[in-house]
């Protein structure tokens, strides 16, 4: 499984996001968009010329700007616990 998390830091549920993540055995990626040039670029590409995040990819899903409840979900259907 790849999980790729679009951020930025000192934003609330990126915060959250990535601690749920560094809480589990699962590797994933984490990109700055306000850092990352590239990510940022791709960030406006799916929200049609805006810069928003969070944005989760898992494999071949998009998840755009979930909140923590939609997060919640996702983390539970792939079976990742803290």
């Amino acid at each position: 499984m790849k999980i790729i998390l679009y951020g930025k830091q000192g934003h609330a549920y990126t915060v959250a996001f990535k601690n749920f993540l560094n809480s589990t055995d699962q590797l994933y990626v984490y990109k700055d968009v306000s850092k990352d040039i590239e990510a940022r670029e791709h960030s406006k590409r799916l929200y049609k010329g805006v810069v928003k995040f969070p944005t989760l990819f898992v494999d071949d899903q998009v998840f755009l700007t979930p909140t923590t409840e939609e997060f919640n979900k996702i983390m539970q259907d792939l079976k990742l616990r803290a």
